[in-house]
């Protein structure tokens, strides 16, 4: 094999390896940004919420009604799936959702289990950790099959 094909795979790799790990960043960077968005969205729209979740931003407290906990809980999900699907959009190997599902369902755990179980009711809690997983590999799933293959390792 020329040594010009031995570097051009080398380099590859490495672009792979950094698309994979920049899939992981900006899924991430999209599941946070996303919810807040989302929220910004409903305070303007609602602002009963956005008395709450001022509360919440400024006091740590939880006084969410019932049904602005599940506005917030759908918004999680929602999140979550459009996190998937850039990381999938981005991403060379699907294992990188893999990697940004196990992440995120790590921090919310900690958070949600851990952390604040006494603060939120358990089924917020709940409902926050459970669809986490799920929602990113949905997500995944609906941006399709793989990237388009690397022109340079077919060479």
């Amino acid at each position: 094999m020329p040594i010009w094909c031995v570097a051009a795979e080398i380099n590859t790799g490495d672009e792979n390896m950094v698309r994979n790990v920049l899939a992981v960043i900006v899924g991430a960077i999209v599941w946070m940004a996303g919810f807040l968005a989302l929220a910004t969205v409903l305070a303007m729209a609602w602002p009963e919420y956005q008395v709450h979740g001022r509360e919440w931003t400024q006091n740590a407290v939880f006084s969410f009604t019932p049904s602005m906990a599940c506005f917030n809980l759908l918004f999680w999900v929602l999140a979550a799936i459009a996190a998937g699907w850039v990381a999938r959009k981005i991403a060379i190997r699907r294992e990188a959702v893999w990697v940004l599902a196990a992440l995120l369902e790590i921090y919310v755990v900690a958070l949600h289990i851990v952390l604040y179980w006494p603060t939120f009711p358990w089924w917020y809690n709940l409902g926050v950790v459970i669809p986490c997983v799920p929602a990113v590999l949905f997500g995944a799933k609906l941006a399709g099959g793989s990237p388009a293959k690397n022109t340079v390792a077919s060479v």
